[in-house]
C-alpha cells in the first residue's frame, strides 16, 4: 500500500469535507456539493489504494463505492454518490419554493458519515 499517498488522500478528503460545511454555513450550496464530491471520491480512492486497487474515472469510483456499501451493508456508502447527484436538484427546490434550508442537511450529514466510515476501512 502507498501509505504516503493514502495519507495525503485522507488529509485532503477531510479538508474538503470541512470546507464544504463552511460553504454551507454561508449559503454556497453548489460549492459545498463540489467539495463533498471531492471528499467522497478521495475516501473511495483511499480504500481502493489500501486494497491494492486502482480506480480510473468517475464511474469506476461510483461503482466501487456502491460495491463497498454492499459489502459493509452500509446504505450511506452505497448511496452516497446517488445522493450527491440529486443534491443540486434539492437545492434548487429549496430556493424556488423557499423551503427551509434544514431540508438539505440530511444529505451532507450522510455523506460525511460515509466518508468517515470509508476511512475507517483503511488500515
Amino acid at each position: 500500500m502507498d501509505t504516503q499517498r493514502s495519507s495525503r488522500y485522507r488529509k485532503q478528503s477531510f479538508h474538503l469535507q470541512d470546507s464544504a460545511f463552511d460553504q454551507m454555513r454561508v449559503g454556497r450550496w453548489s460549492r459545498s456539493e463540489d467539495l463533498l464530491w471531492g471528499s467522497l471520491t478521495l475516501a473511495v480512492k483511499g480504500v481502493a489504494l489500501s486494497r491494492g486497487e486502482r480506480l480510473d474515472g468517475e464511474e469506476a469510483v461510483k461503482e466501487y463505492a456502491a460495491q463497498l456499501g454492499r459489502e459493509r451493508r452500509d446504505r450511506r456508502i452505497r448511496e452516497a454518490f446517488s445522493q450527491l447527484v440529486t443534491f443540486s436538484d434539492s437545492v434548487e427546490r429549496v430556493r424556488e419554493y423557499r423551503y427551509r434550508v434544514d431540508r438539505l442537511v440530511p444529505v451532507p450529514e450522510d455523506i460525511s458519515s460515509a466518508v468517515e466510515r470509508l476511512w475507517e476501512m483503511v488500515p
